[in-house]
């Protein structure tokens, strides 16, 4: 596994948004606000933030839940087959958020645990570029 970023779950991504680009003076190298999300590449890795209710809707689920699986954070490490390490997590005791899913919209395949605490822990990674 490597670790790749982590990902700040917001009420307000329009707030976050412009504390982390004009007050920590980030640059966004992706930003959507209708999927409320924007990732920031800091040189040593990256920091995501997305709607706390925008996350809830790419696990699949109709509304964000509550403590302890409101999502606080998701800290996202890319792997090179996500259903395997899905299962190893779960086997080893990780509590399942949301089984492997196919995400067209953002390139990627994905998979979310949870720690003792709620924290998120996703697993990725890209899916193959259909040929044209």
């Amino acid at each position: 596994m490597k670790f790749i970023n982590s990902r700040l779950l917001v009420n307000d991504f329009a707030a976050s948004l412009k504390f982390w680009r004009d007050v920590m003076q980030l640059v966004p190298k992706y930003e959507d606000a209708s999927m409320g999300y924007a990732y920031f590449d800091t040189g040593n890795g990256g920091l995501e933030i997305m709607g706390r209710a925008d996350f809830a809707t790419f696990l699949g689920q109709v509304a964000p839940t509550s403590t302890p699986a409101s999502y606080p954070a998701a800290f996202v490490f890319q792997v090179d087959d996500v259903d395997a390490s899905y299962t190893q997590l779960v086997e080893r005791g990780a509590t399942s958020v949301s089984g492997p899913l196919d995400h067209q919209e953002v390139g990627v395949r994905s998979a979310q645990v949870a720690d003792p605490d709620g924290y998120v822990v996703e697993v990725y990674n890209a899916l193959a570029k259909p040929n044209a």
